[in-house]
């Protein structure tokens, strides 16, 4: 469309004057709205309301939560804070086995440790001559 001389109202548009009175209103609507949602005042009313409505509501949170942990025990499933509690065992376990492994590392590396001492010690004549002599083993007896 083609601006015309008498400042872009078209009288062939029954709908023109709607459409620019009803933007008009939008614009002044969104510059009041928002020159008053970024007041503290408003912030601090806003704020007033939502703990209202959470200290409204927390009575019927907790007659839900009732109502959910009793549903739950009749269908013989966990609920929330038994799944909670599980976790947490299974986590303290789980920190108890990872404490037991790095004690058998440390438990094997110490007998490594003195294995290798052996090993490099050098053997001794004199000691393979104390030893006793080898044991001769129990003769087996057949019963009749």
């Amino acid at each position: 469309m083609s601006q015309n001389a008498t400042g872009g109202f078209d009288p062939n548009d029954p709908l023109g004057t709607w459409r620019t009175i009803r933007d008009a209103n939008l614009d002044a609507w969104a510059k009041g709205m928002t020159s008053l949602v970024n007041t503290e005042v408003f912030s601090k009313a806003i704020g007033m309301q939502l703990d209202t409505l959470l200290a409204a509501s927390a009575p019927a949170q907790k007659a839900v939560q009732q109502y959910m942990e009793t549903y739950l025990a009749q269908v013989n499933m966990p609920s929330r804070a038994e799944v909670v509690s599980l976790a947490a065992r299974m986590t303290n376990i789980e920190l108890r086995l990872d404490d037991m492994q790095a004690q058998l590392d440390d438990v094997l590396f110490a007998i490594r440790a003195l294995g290798s001492v052996q090993a490099a010690q050098p053997v001794d004549p004199s000691a393979e001559e104390a030893k006793p002599a080898n044991r001769r083993s129990r003769k087996q007896t057949t019963e009749s």
